[in-house]
């Protein structure tokens, strides 16, 4: 790189691209873009690098709108996956619903069971009282 070429920083390389300063950061660390450290150690990155770089996703975009047998793919799954949920879904508020009538029938049946209960003791106090000698029923 010639001292005069024009370079950009990291932060304004990442506002270009649209991408995080520390992601241009680490691809200048790994080598995979062109980059000098100035006296200060922040990095520069030559302008024709970071231009290249921004074409090449332009032209990435542009390949899309054609779709590939992988981005088809992606896609199918995609619907796929989207009438699953669907599915999922349905299944979950059937099984609320169901957890929702059975709970109902719980506090119903627990709500009969006291009120047996109660019948219950009641019969039971008043089985104790006739097994009672008469005497002792009528002299209490």
């Amino acid at each position: 790189m010639s001292e005069a070429e024009d370079t950009y920083t990291t932060g304004q390389a990442a506002k270009i691209l649209k991408v995080s300063d520390s992601y241009i950061r680490r691809l200048v660390r790994s080598g995979e873009i062109e980059a000098v450290q100035d006296d200060n150690g922040r990095y520069l990155i030559p302008q024709r690098v970071v231009h290249a770089m921004l074409e090449g996703r332009r032209s990435d975009a542009l390949d899309l709108s054609e779709p590939s047998s992988e981005a088809a793919e992606l896609r199918r799954r995609l619907e796929d996956l989207q009438r699953e949920l669907g599915r999922l879904e349905g299944r979950l508020e059937l099984t609320e619903k169901a957890e929702s009538t059975m709970q109902e029938e719980r506090e119903r049946l627990i709500a009969q069971l006291e009120e047996e209960r109660a019948e219950r003791r009641r019969l039971q106090e008043r089985v104790e009282e006739l097994s009672l000698p008469w005497y002792r029923r009528w002299f209490r």
